[in-house]
Order: C-alpha cells, then structure tokens, then sequence
C-alpha cells in the first residue's frame, strides 16, 4: 500500500492587537446597546388591560343575552355599516373595536393584543399608545367601509373586531423597531423585527385564506400604524422628547373618544 505524505498545517499568524480573527474592536464613541426592558423601567400596561376588559365586558353581556352571532345585535352595540349618516358613522368606528361576533374572535385578538399592546406602551408611552390605537383603529374601520361599500353597494354588511386596532399597533411596533435600531443589539433588534413581521405575516395570510375576514381593516390597520409609528415621539427613555406638549391632549382626546364611542355602544346594544 503507497505511503500518503501529509503536509503539515501553516502555524496561524498572530492576532494583531491581541483580538481573535475576523473580530471587529467595538467603537469606544458608539453606546452600548439598549435592553428594552431595563431602558423603559416599569411601564404598567394599564391601557392593554383597560381594553381587554372592556372587550370582555362587552362579549360577557353578548354572551348572556344570547346575542353572539346576531347581525342585528351587533349592530345595536356598535358594529361600523356603510350608509349610514355621518355623525352615526363616527362613533362607530371606534365603537365596533369593542366588539367580537364570537369566542374564537375575541380569544385571538386578546391573545395578539397582550403580545402588542404592553410592547406598543413601553415604546410610546401610554398616550402615544392612545393615539395609535384609536386613529390606526378608526382609519382601518374606514377603510373596511369603504371597500364593502364599493363590493356591496347596495347590500347591508357589518364589522366588528379590533383587529384592525391591533394591526395598527403592530405597524407602529415595526417602525419604531427600525428608529432604535442603532440602539438595540443586533441580535434583539433582529428578533424583534423577525417576531413582529411573522404575527403580522401570519394573520395576514390567515385573512386571505378565511371567509369572513376584513382585509381591508388589517392592511389599512398596518400602514397606518406604520406611518403613526414614525412619526409619534418615543418614550423619553428611548430618545423621545422628555415633555412632550401634543402627546398628552392627542393622547386624551384618543382616550376620550374611545370612552365615548364604548358608552355609545352599550347604550345601543342594552336598548336592543
């Protein structure tokens, strides 16, 4: 059997600088990276928590009187309709967030909502989040009007849900994740970007393969948060503005108006 000649390996060169091979020094001047968690302290979700107990409020009253499913029920508690007068219209675009056809509905929203709505308060602080909530939930309920109108033009449909709403807040998530981005470490910020865009891409995809489901108001929901997101001062801890003259009266004109639209609403549904 021939002899096989092994060539010994090359001795490796040194480090220069004493650092391993192919590792970049860190920028003395560039800040460490943020931990989201330790850079926004304590940021009780109080408004997450005040939304899903209104929805639960509202789904536990529906539920008791029989009325999940009825189209005429849910109209009477605040379900958004084409045709109607405008003042009527308005209140109902909000109004319809409060409200789920069943137990599957609410449960996913709920479950999407405790996963946005705590992040979406840590990055904006809570009357940012107000904000958020309450236009990107209201342009989403306006573009569903719309397209129902334009498919249906003479036929009577409603819609109820917040999803719409929660796509909002997930649009507004991804924008601020690409505005800290120098901030973040690069795996989080990847992590982040990569959890938003797989919930966001999910339920889309969901949507179009769902009878029943308003496309309209997610795709609306997304840019429109996308575009509030880019725009709204983050939380103070984060670079936003310490004191912040707009945010707060935006933030509980926002409050107010989905307060009013819920009372609204109850005030239909128990008249029903």
């Amino acid at each position: 059997m021939p002899g096989v000649m092994v060539e010994p390996p090359e001795p490796e060169e040194p480090s220069p600088q004493g650092f391993e091979p192919e590792l970049v020094p860190p920028d003395p001047d560039e800040p460490p990276p943020v931990d989201l968690g330790a850079a926004t302290g304590d940021v009780p979700p109080w408004g997450t928590v005040l939304l899903l107990l209104s929805w639960a409020l509202v789904f536990a009253v529906l539920a008791f009187r029989r009325e999940l499913g009825d189209t005429d029920a849910l109209y009477a508690w605040g379900a958004s309709a084409p045709g109607l007068a405008p003042l009527e219209t308005a209140w109902r675009l909000l109004a319809s967030t409060f409200v789920h056809a069943g137990m599957a509905h609410v449960f996913f929203n709920a479950l999407s909502m405790i996963i946005f709505g705590p992040a979406t308060e840590r990055m904006f602080s809570r009357p940012g989040f107000w904000v958020i909530y309450a236009a990107g939930g209201a342009i989403a309920s306006l573009a569903s009007l719309a397209w129902r109108a334009a498919q249906h033009p003479h036929g009577f449909s409603i819609s109820v849900g917040a999803s719409g709403a929660i796509f909002a807040l997930g649009g507004a998530l991804l924008a601020s994740a690409w505005r800290v981005r120098r901030r973040l470490a690069v795996g989080r910020a990847r992590a982040m970007g990569a959890a938003l865009l797989f919930l966001i891409g999910q339920s889309l995809s969901a949507g179009f393969t769902r009878n029943a489901t308003d496309n309209a108001a997610h795709a609306a929901g997304l840019v429109a948060g996308a575009v509030l997101g880019a725009v709204i001062p983050l939380n103070p801890r984060l670079g936003g503005p310490a004191r912040s003259a707009l945010m707060r009266p935006l933030g509980a004109i926002a409050a107010l108006a989905l307060a009013i639209s819920l009372a609204l609403g109850i005030r239909g549904g128990l008249r029903y």
